[in-house]
């Protein structure tokens, strides 16, 4: 099984990297001895200490070495000296190299990195048990000084550098049967530059991000005898993770010309943001962009610049994973609104411009309750859901939202469903529903009128959807419809008070 090097490196890099105010007293040596107890999460051989010796109020370690590897990627750095200093009010600043090197192999591919940092302070407080780091920098930098295998063969490399400036941040471990450790991070903003040429040719790949305003929160729960070598079992032995980022403003710009083929633009956005939380219960995943606009050349594909824009991006699952013996709420969303693009890719299929080319929108809201009947972080039980014929019981269900605009049409809904799970015979193989929902058509007719007219539809294949309308939906003015679809405690389907089935 692969191991989560990803989570090794993620939380070392939240030790040394972020690290409030006092309760207590602490010395140096119990700072460190709190720095091994998160080390010894890499298991044997992946951190190294070199010697430590006290002089006076400080505590030195000369070498603090990482290894580690999975199928396709080794790191390897060593740090030092670190220094814990005892500052007398019960607190401890800790000393770091202003710049350390760290090696990659990636699929055999060696990278060498730099990382650095200018006007870094950290300060250790409270207690052995829930200690707490308080941290500022004017800048963190991660740089690629050198590359080599196939890449260095084909590629010079001009520059690839992340600078993070004006940085502040808290770093909590808290430790009991779990491992707890919170962070959160403020930047007032982040640079990432890349050039890279062609040896011996023409080519280019050059982006540059700027982002405004970030912020970095999270809580991580992880037991202290954690199997790294077996990520699959780490929620059923108490993993548990909440977090997420916010972005202010942000560009991004790109010059790509590589194999006779180029690209060039830039991407820009008003916001963003994302949260993720996951333990053995439950799982949340949302996120959500703003002010999202794309501007692009692709000269050999299109001769005309790609343009679009949107003033929402997002999606949101939030979902029970955990037998339960009670219905737990779900939810399901995704949104993609006032979608606008350039005439350019319009007059691919319409460039007579009879269609409509207001914005468009797609969002969907689904809330509601289910039982499952398995715990699916359990790899076991997770394989004993996927072989039953039910994995759980869903009780109700409720469209809080559906709409679709485009093209001058337009269709809204909203609804509400409960299910019977003690009849499956009424709907076989379905718990038998209740409920209605409600929906509003506007402009299709109109829409078929004109893909008609554009020769995307045939006249005599335009009956079907018009004959389907005429069923389901009810006219209540110049090209508006509204259509009722019920069911009810005998399990027929009715379109506006009218059985279907």
């Amino acid at each position: 099984m692969t191991k989560p090097i990803f989570l090794r490196a993620g939380s070392l890099g939240a030790a040394l990297f972020c690290s409030t105010a006092a309760y207590a007293d602490v010395t140096a040596q119990q700072v460190w001895d709190n720095w091994k107890t998160q080390i010894e999460v890499y298991g044997d051989g992946g951190v190294t200490v070199g010697n430590e010796s006290m002089s006076g109020d400080t505590l030195t370690v000369e070498t603090l070495t990482l290894s580690m590897s999975d199928d396709d990627v080794t790191v390897n750095s060593e740090m030092g000296p670190l220094t814990f200093t005892e500052q007398g009010d019960g607190t401890v600043r800790v000393g770091m190299p202003e710049s350390y090197p760290m090696s990659l192999e990636i699929e055999g591919s060696p990278v060498e990195l730099t990382i650095s940092n200018e006007g870094l302070d950290i300060v250790a407080s409270g207690t052995p048990d829930a200690l707490s780091y308080a941290l500022v920098a004017d800048s963190y930098s991660i740089t690629v000084d050198s590359v080599g295998g196939e890449i260095e063969e084909e590629v010079l490399l001009n520059a690839a550098t992340i600078t993070m400036e004006v940085i502040s941040g808290d770093y909590i471990v808290r430790s009991g049967d779990l491992q707890n450790m919170d962070y959160s991070l403020t930047m007032a903003g982040v640079d990432i530059n890349v050039d890279l040429r062609e040896k011996g040719g023409s080519g280019v790949i050059q982006f540059n991000g700027d982002m405004a305003d970030l912020m970095l929160a999270a809580k991580l729960a992880m037991p202290m005898d954690m199997d790294m070598d077996a990520p699959e079992t780490m929620f059923a032995d108490g993993f548990a993770f909440e977090g997420g980022y916010s972005i202010g403003a942000a560009q991004y710009d790109f010059n790509i010309d590589a194999d006779g083929e180029s690209a060039s633009g830039n991407v820009s956005t008003d916001s963003t943001a994302l949260s993720v939380s996951a333990d053995y219960d439950g799982m949340l995943y949302q996120s959500e962009s703003t002010g999202i606009a794309l501007d692009m050349s692709i000269p050999e594909e299109l001769p005309f610049p790609i343009q679009a824009s949107m003033s929402t991006f997002g999606f949101t699952m939030d979902v029970p994973l955990s037998q339960a013996n009670a219905p737990r709420g779900f939810e399901l969303g995704f949104e993609l609104r006032d979608l606008a693009v350039g005439d350019g890719l319009w007059n691919l299929f319409d460039p007579g411009e009879i269609l409509p080319r207001d914005p468009a929108t797609v969002a969907l809201n689904l809330t509601g309750n289910v039982t499952p009947f398995f715990d699916f972080m359990d790899p076991e039980q997770a394989q004993a859901a996927a072989m039953a014929d039910l994995p759980g019981e869903i009780h109700d269900v409720t469209l809080n939202d559906l709409t679709m605009r485009v093209a001058g049409a337009e269709v809204m809904g909203e609804g509400a469903f409960t299910f019977d799970n003690t009849d499956f015979q009424t709907i076989p193989g379905m718990p038998r529903p209740e409920g209605q929902a409600d929906f509003r058509i506007n402009g299709v007719n109109g829409l078929i009128d004109k893909l008609i007219q554009m020769g995307l539809i045939p006249e005599d294949q335009a009956m079907m959807p018009r004959m389907m309308l005429g069923m389901f939906a009810t006219p209540v003015g110049d090209d508006q419809l509204t259509s009722t679809i019920e069911i009810n405690d005998q399990g027929h389907i009715l379109a506006n008070g009218q059985r279907i089935q």
